[in-house]
């Protein structure tokens, strides 16, 4: 198997995941945050990942890595204290899911940049990646207990298994 397929069916691992924590950091079920808040939770995830990935590769000296370490902290208790001060009640729960969306869909992002510079051709791995739909769908029903009315199980269930055949002949 191909580097840039494994990086793609990754992505997609990523985003169809980051989808499902999204979910659960907005939704009145579970967390409760509002959209605007949450994007500063997302953008606080997505700041680690690429800020520290960028950190982790460059061949910066130790006190440029030092202070790009030093910004991401700084990023994230600004983050934290004007979260708090919105009234949002931090605990693990909301740092796990809601720094996870950010981190989920940065790695998504990071492994696609990785697929691309292994040579993936863009009309074949943007319609494996987007293969992300089918693993939310599988996690919202495992794990949320989303489960269609009987109407409309038979339109999840042809989807699911035209978006497989699609990532299957694409990645050939």
């Amino acid at each position: 198997m191909s580097n840039w397929l494994i990086y793609g069916l990754t992505s997609a691992l990523f985003w169809g995941t980051y989808s499902i924590f999204s979910k659960i950091v907005t939704s009145d079920k579970f967390l409760k945050i509002q959209p605007d808040l949450s994007s500063l939770l997302m953008f606080a995830g997505i700041s680690i990942v690429f800020l520290g990935y960028f950190l982790i590769k460059s061949q910066l000296g130790f006190n440029y890595k030092l202070m790009g370490f030093s910004l991401l902290i700084l990023i994230v208790f600004v983050i934290l204290f004007l979260l708090n001060k919105s009234g949002v009640n931090i605990n693990w729960q909301v740092i796990l899911f809601g720094f996870g969306q950010g981190a989920l869909w940065a790695l998504g992002m990071v492994f696609t940049f990785l697929a691309f510079s292994s040579g993936a051709e863009a009309a074949k791995l943007v319609p494996l990646y987007n293969t992300n739909t089918l693993i939310a769908v599988l996690i919202g029903l495992s794990f949320l207990h989303e489960v269609p009315a009987a109407d409309e199980r038979i339109k999840v269930i042809s989807g699911a298994i035209l978006i497989v055949l699609g990532g299957i002949l694409v990645s050939r």
